[in-house]
């Protein structure tokens, strides 16, 4: 889903191992069975959806069949692994789903059944591809290779399925291949990545086959609507809050031992001194007392939730150090947890400065909001310093006016929501005190979120700045800056267009008594599903539609099919009667001068044309959904493609920007400070950086690639940059300010109806 953003935080995501043991041996995967509680847990999710969920869809045979299309396709999404005999039994279940769901405990044998049918056929497939991958492949064959096979017809033999995976191998050969990868490490890596697809099957259990089925059933009500197993819903809770109790490291997986990735500034283990990157953590003990737990092998997510714990406690890790002689060196590392705050996503700020016409510059400050975050549990507990979206913001833009710049933009393109309270409060500080979203329920009823808060922190000219990544919260703010016609919205043809709300229900109390006290812990996990629908306090929804900016500049995205509109079981466009607002009345009459000064610019912009012929080539590559698996014709194809990219660079070395960065800044213990890297990396020790000097084989291959990737021109933020040049039209339209001065400090002599440069 676009609007859940590909981000990597803090011992959050399963992070599969990158290579594995080859001594190990690997079980074939156990039937798996409901637990006890499972059946419940079902029912209750499919009540609460059938009663609460904002569509106010039942649980019937249509519902049933969505629900089957959802699970299939998550279960065999490229139609690899199913045989067309398969489906042709899973099919005759398509419209019993609802039936299964009814009861109480629900039946989930046709879940499982199908969920262990896709286990054994993981690992037949397995098998066989490291089979396959002993035969030798002829890479100047000439064959064709269908990436996407989401619509085409199952296989309908073993042979057929051996066929499409040779071709998908020979696919993945010549990608290695044309990155200059060695035969023999090319073949080293594939084989462990499918070994390591038949270790992950074998370590699938009940809570993940109970996930998956429970996340189809929701997105059948709606795309938004999900189940949450406890470490998800855990792992929720931490993202929106930008905070977690542990040790404050990033791990992964590696040859089946839990590796330091990074280290976060602050948190125990980088306080410690005793951790760095690389070391090995072999086993785990909790407090000063408990026992060790062997983990080598264990999943990631399984060891995070070990290490993981409240604040004030004891965690002890039994690591092999990163440089140590053998595996049989270890050390013992005792650590108390404590809060660490994730910064990864948090608000921040730089100063770019814009040469105009007549030698005149001016200052624009820019505050990129990656999400729409609260911790909400320290606000509960009354802590002053609570982690806050808008708090961040509030002192980002005192920083930037001590600065005297002459605008703001805020930064939206990569915002995918969050706290919808946060969302109402940032648009507080642009406007005085007023509506700012209006919400329905699935009864109809509809209230006004307003402002609080009649004071405005920045008065001065505003764009925000979105794309068809904004969604939800973003679309709140973007909506009612552009209602209020306080800013200008600038961006892509429209943002995502979600405008539903979630929440999210605890399922471990509603379980009946018999459960509660068989499992004592949490079990059940958590629903979040679709209650209350968003409008603009103009009347119409963001749901769909999304917000349409006032100046639309192309967008890389234009051509990807991302936005709500393209989401299956989307809840349609409405809209209501608009709330009772003051227009500003800033921007509507300069948008024609501003949107035609715009278009002068794109037209003469390389950057937009290199766009314009991307989307060309890969609509082109859609269109055909097929690769040639002929390595002769790929190279070719590579050096043509390589030959363009290098013209542009070159291109690009010759063009003189009219925007510079004038500083970066970020939020430290509630100061603002000059922006530095979150996650630290450890200084190598002075052997290792001298060996580093005189790389020798595959680690001399590894360096030259790195430094080719450092010394590629790095490609323009053309899109902002574009951004800013309308903020400053609209300001010197508006006789706002100039360099230096404070916006409506000082009247400029005359207007400048056209600043092309």
């Amino acid at each position: 889903m676009v609007y859940r953003k590909i981000i990597v935080l803090l011992l959050l995501c399963l992070i599969v191992p990158s290579s594995l043991l080859a001594d190990k041996d690997i079980q074939p995967p156990q039937h798996l069975k409901p637990v006890e509680y499972q059946p419940y847990v079902a029912s209750l999710v499919s009540n609460y959806l059938s009663i609460y969920h904002y569509s106010g869809l039942d649980l019937n045979n249509e519902t049933s069949k969505r629900i089957f299309k959802e699970y299939l396709e998550t279960l065999d999404y490229n139609r690899l692994f199913f045989l067309e005999s398969d489906i042709q039994e899973f099919s005759a279940w398509d419209s019993e789903f609802d039936d299964y769901l009814r009861v109480i405990p629900a039946n989930l044998s046709k879940a499982y059944t199908m969920y262990n049918r896709l286990r054994n056929r993981v690992d037949q497939r397995a098998d066989v591809i490291l089979k396959l991958l002993e035969e030798d492949f002829d890479l100047e064959k000439d064959e064709m290779y269908q990436p996407d096979r989401s619509k085409a017809d199952y296989a309908k033999t073993e042979a057929e399925l051996n066929a499409l995976w040779r071709l998908r191998l020979k696919a993945e050969m010549l990608r290695f291949s044309l990155q200059g990868t060695p035969k023999d490490e090319m073949m080293d890596i594939l084989r462990k990545r499918y070994a390591r697809l038949k270790r992950n099957n074998s370590d699938v259990d009940a809570t993940d086959v109970l996930e998956t089925f429970l996340a189809s059933v929701c997105r059948s009500f709606d795309p938004h609507s999900s189940y949450l197993k406890p470490i998800t819903k855990e792992n929720f809770d931490i993202e929106m809050g930008h905070s977690l109790e542990g040790i404050g490291a990033t791990l992964r997986s590696e040859g089946g031992y839990t590796v330091i990735q990074a280290l976060m500034k602050g948190g125990p283990a980088f306080e410690s001194g005793q951790v760095d990157q690389e070391d090995k953590i072999v086993a785990v003990a909790q407090g000063m007392d408990g026992e060790w737990e062997d983990i080598v092998d264990l999943r990631l997510d399984k060891v995070v939730q070990k290490i993981r714990g409240p604040k004030g406690t004891t965690v002890r890790l039994n690591m092999i150090p990163a440089d140590a002689a053998d595996y049989s060196e270890t050390k013992e590392v005792i650590l108390v947890r404590d809060k660490v705050k994730i910064t990864a996503m948090d608000a921040r700020a730089e100063i770019r400065e814009i040469e105009g016409p007549n030698n005149q510059s001016m200052r624009v400050g820019v505050i990129e909001i990656p999400s729409f975050y609260m911790d909400t549990q320290a606000k509960i507990a009354g802590d002053p310093n609570y982690k806050s979206t808008t708090r961040d913001v509030r002192r980002l833009i005192r920083k930037l006016e001590a600065e005297k710049i002459d605008g703001l933009v805020l930064d939206l393109r990569q915002n995918g929501g969050g706290a919808l309270d946060e969302a109402i409060e940032l648009t507080g500080l642009f406007i005085e005190e007023g509506p700012v979203v209006q919400i329905k329920d699935l009864n109809g009823r509809i209230r006004v979120n307003s402002d609080p808060d009649e004071n405005i922190v920045y008065r001065g000219p505003l764009a925000v700045l979105t794309s068809v990544f904004s969604a939800s919260a973003s679309e709140i703010l973007a909506g009612a800056i552009q209602d209020y016609d306080r800013g200008l919205v600038i961006g892509s043809k429209s943002t995502h267009g979600k405008g539903t709300v979630q929440n999210v229900f605890s399922l471990q109390t509603p379980l009946n008594k018999q459960m509660r006290r068989a499992f004592t812990e949490d079990v059940a996990g958590a629903l979040k599903m679709t209650t209350l629908k968003f409008y603009r306090i103009s009347g119409g929804s963001t749901q769909f539609k999304g917000v349409v900016p006032d100046v639309i500049l192309p967008s890389p995205y234009d051509d990807l099919e991302v936005g709500e509109e393209n989401l299956e079981h989307a809840l349609a466009w409405d809209e209501i009667k608009p709330a009772d607002y003051t227009n500003f009345r800033m921007v509507t009459a300069l948008e024609p001068t501003l949107r035609a000064n715009s278009a002068k610019r794109i037209a003469k912009e390389p950057e937009f044309g290199y766009l314009k012929e991307d989307q060309a080539y890969r609509q082109a590559q859609r269109d055909r959904n097929t690769l040639s698996l002929k390595l002769s014709e790929r190279k070719a194809e590579r050096e043509r493609l390589e030959k363009i990219d290098d013209n542009r660079n070159e291109a690009r070395k010759q063009r003189k920007s009219l925007i510079k960065i004038e500083g970066k800044f970020v939020l430290e213990n509630d100061q603002v400070v000059p922006d530095e890297e979150e996650v630290v990396a450890k200084k190598p020790k002075k052997d290792d950086a001298e060996a580093a000097e005189k790389p020798e084989g595959e680690d001399a291959s590894k360096v030259a690639k790195k430094d080719k990737k450092e010394d590629k021109v790095e490609v323009p933020d053309y899109i902002l940059e574009e951004g800013l040049f309308v903020l400053r039209d609209f300001i010197w339209l508006t006789n706002e300010g100039i360099a230096g001065v404070s916006p409506g400090t000082r009247p400029l002599k005359e207007k400048n109806p056209s600043l092309v440069p």
